[in-house]
């Protein structure tokens, strides 16, 4: 894949954040910070250089792995070269930084364009915050209802487990009261977790929800041992992904192993024809299928 060909781009912005969720790689299990973490933004001229050679580009997706775009200093200046360099702007954030006139001010910035922002919130008051330690549910709520009223488009993003599929319900109902426009499940493999409470490193018990066996995204197979080039979302949508410290790579899974500063991408296609790349098939295929999406 030539990069030129990109027509779907996901942005790591930021390795910055303001929460603890316990599946997120930038801390040990929700309680203290990744040892290996560097704190950074990505430069503003480094997003422009990368977008200059996107001439097909259609979507790009600000979705972090290590940190909340919301949280970089330079965001906006990375909202409007997204603007100016793509067809759809899509950012995916807890929601919890920032003020109500900032998001307000988001809103207006936006409106004009197709846009959607997800706000990752995982329940009520009081239990969104079992997941999403360190943030305020209060202040998501607020910050999304200025963002609406100002004439953003933004879906409730839910990942449902144990402790909180009794509010789904509720959360519809209220996600629909505010005005979002839509309303999405996130089921991974992260219902299955080793996680600790955020300020005292307590272990923290996160059960799956009780559908899970029939509608998580992935689910076992011990059949499966290998990987098609259907199974690449990098190869089936010419996605692409650059991350905080300026370099591309295929996908965010691998983001630290696989890099290039060129036009001229790591050949996954012929790895996965022949011998996938460990990284694939551990993330994309070793004993897993996917039956739902």
């Amino acid at each position: 894949m030539i990069l030129s060909d990109t027509t779907w781009l996901q942005v790591e912005n930021t390795t910055k954040c303001n929460a603890w969720c316990p599946a997120c790689g930038r801390n040990q299990n929700g309680y203290e910070l990744n040892p290996d973490l560097i704190v950074e933004d990505l430069p503003t001229s480094r997003f422009e250089e990368v977008l200059k050679k996107l001439p097909e580009l259609k979507t790009i997706q600000f979705c972090g792995t290590y940190g909340d775009t919301m949280a970089a200093a330079n965001v906006l200046e990375h909202i409007n070269l997204a603007m100016q360099y793509s067809n759809k702007v899509q950012i995916h954030t807890h929601g919890g930084i920032r003020s109500e006139q900032w998001w307000t001010n988001l809103g207006h910035l936006l409106k004009n364009k197709d846009h959607d922002v997800w706000f990752g919130l995982d329940g009520l008051k009081g239990v969104h915050e079992i997941y999403r330690q360190g943030t305020d549910f209060d202040k998501t709520i607020a910050n999304a209802k200025a963002f609406i009223a100002a004439g953003g488009h933004a879906t409730w993003q839910f990942i449902p487990w144990a402790h909180n599929e009794h509010q789904i319900k509720d959360c519809i109902r209220l996600s629909q009261q505010i005005g979002f426009k839509k309303f999405k499940f996130v089921t991974s493999v992260r219902e299955h977790l080793q996680a600790k409470h955020w300020q005292t490193g307590q272990v923290i018990e996160f059960r799956p929800w009780s559908r899970s066996a029939t509608t998580n995204t992935y689910n076992l197979n011990p059949e499966r041992n290998s990987l098609k080039l259907s199974d690449c979302r990098h190869l089936t949508n010419a996605t692409v992904y650059l991350n905080a410290n300026g370099k591309i790579s295929p996908c965010c899974y691998l983001n630290v192993h696989r890099t290039a500063d060129t036009d001229i991408l790591p050949d996954i296609a012929s790895e996965i024809a022949s011998q996938p790349y460990p990284l694939c098939l551990t993330n994309c295929g070793n004993g897993v299928k996917l039956v739902h999406q």
